[in-house]
C-alpha cells in the first residue's frame, strides 16, 4: 500500500474509533444513570435466565465505558476494536432474535431513555454500520500524519453527530398510516 493509502486507512481507523468510542461512552453514562431499570430492560429481551439480568446490568455500563476509553485512547488496538465489534454483534443479534420472534414493541435499551426506541431492523443495521466503522482499525498500522489524525477526529465527530441525529429522528412519533393527513 502506498503512503497515501496508509494515511487514508489511518484516518478512517481514527474516525471509526472516535465515533464508536463516543457512542459507547454515551451509552455507558446513560445506562449507569438509569441503572435501576437496566436489568428489567435486559430481562425483557428474554435471552438470559432471569437471575442473570441483574449481573448483566451491573457489568454492561462498566464494560461499555472501558471499551470507550480503549477506543478513544487507541490502547490495545486491534483488541479494543474486536471487543467493540463483538459487543455490537451481540446487541444486534439480541435485537434480531426478538424481531424474528415478533417482539418488536420492547425498548431497545440503547441507553437513551429520552429517545426510547422499540426494536427495529434499522437498529440492527445501525449496529452493523457502527461495527463496520471499526474495520479499518483492524488493518491500520504504523504512524499517521497530523493532517490524517485531524481528519480522522473530524470525521469521527461528524459520524457521531449523524448518529445522534438519526437516533433523534428515529425516536420521533410516527403518524398513523391510515387516516392521518398533514396540514
Amino acid at each position: 500500500m502506498d503512503a497515501m493509502g496508509e494515511q487514508f486507512l489511518a484516518a478512517a481507523s481514527f474516525a471509526g474509533r472516535v465515533c464508536v468510542g463516543l457512542v459507547f461512552l454515551l451509552a455507558a453514562a446513560q445506562k449507569a444513570s438509569h441503572w435501576r431499570i437496566l436489568s428489567g430492560v435486559i430481562a425483557n429481551y428474554r435471552l438470559l435466565p432471569r437471575k442473570m439480568a441483574a449481573p448483566a446490568a451491573a457489568l454492561l455500563p462498566p464494560l461499555e465505558m472501558v471499551i470507550a476509553i480503549l477506543l478513544l485512547s487507541g490502547l490495545l488496538m486491534p483488541w479494543a476494536a474486536l471487543a467493540s465489534i463483538a459487543l455490537l454483534a451481540v446487541f444486534a443479534a439480541a435485537m434480531a432474535i426478538n424481531l424474528l420472534r415478533g417482539r418488536s414493541a420492547i425498548d431497545c435499551g440503547c441507553g437513551q431513555s429520552f429517545l426510547a426506541q422499540t426494536l427495529s431492523w434499522t437498529l440492527v443495521a445501525r449496529n452493523a454500520v457502527l461495527a463496520a466503522l471499526l474495520l479499518p482499525s483492524l488493518a491500520a498500522a504504523g504512524s499517521m500524519t497530523l493532517s490524517a489524525a485531524l481528519t480522522g477526529v473530524g470525521a469521527g465527530l461528524a459520524f457521531f453527530l449523524l448518529y445522534l441525529l438519526l437516533n433523534a429522528l428515529a425516536a420521533l412519533p410516527r403518524p398513523e398510516a391510515r387516516g392521518h393527513r398533514f396540514a
